[in-house]
């Protein structure tokens, strides 16, 4: 069962990136067009590296938690049915953001802060989920010492995650909404503050 489900969560996070791919569906048929795919490159490589980092963390969670019981097949399920949906707000903030960055790629068309707030919720709610998977996990009684502070690690990171989505969300429906995206970058120096007072190997009791 827990192989069988691993694998649905593997293909629905495969099939969510194929939903990223550069240049669309279609393959560019003149070099006019292939130069503009490329330019998708950026928004492509940001969609990719969202989803890589959701995936990671319920790889870890896996190998952590080993076979799990009801709750946690239910908590893997509502994440696969949030990645895809997730997706495609996840596509127009990567388009708005590599075209911020690198002037490449394609304009949203609609309210900025709107866009924020609907990306926001995704991005929260997936997070939440990896917040309880983790919670679910540290019911394991059978953990050794090592792995329940790995999990607690692990489960703190997601609530950060979570926090500074919500902290965008919310900047969104303020003045400063078109501003609400900058909230993810202090992702870096927030999770490496957590991480430098965390002890991982559960040393320190």
């Amino acid at each position: 069962m827990t192989e069988r489900l691993d694998n649905f969560t593997d293909a629905a996070f495969a099939f969510a990136v194929s939903l990223l791919v550069i240049g669309g569906a279609r393959a560019p048929e003149t070099f006019e067009a292939l130069l503009g795919s490329l330019g998708d490159i950026p928004a492509f490589a940001f969609g990719f590296a969202i989803m890589a980092m959701f995936w990671l963390g319920h790889l870890r969670w896996r190998r952590l938690r080993g076979e799990g019981g009801k709750l946690a097949t239910l908590l893997t399920l509502v994440l696969i049915f949030l990645t895809l949906i997730y997706v495609q707000p996840l596509r127009a903030m990567a388009g708005a953001t590599g075209l911020f960055f690198t002037g490449q790629g394609k304009m949203f068309g609609g309210s900025l802060p709107g866009l924020f707030a609907v990306y926001g919720t995704g991005f929260v709610a997936m997070a939440a989920t990896m917040v309880a998977l983790y919670w679910e996990c540290l019911r394991n009684e059978a953990m050794t010492r090592s792995q329940r502070a790995e999990a607690v690690g692990e489960r703190g990171i997601w609530i950060i995650v979570a926090l500074t989505g919500l902290a965008s969300i919310l900047i969104s429906m303020t003045r400063f909404g078109v501003w609400a995206a900058m909230a993810y970058s202090t992702l870096p120096i927030s999770i490496w503050l957590f991480t430098r007072r965390h002890d991982w190997e559960g040393a320190k009791g």
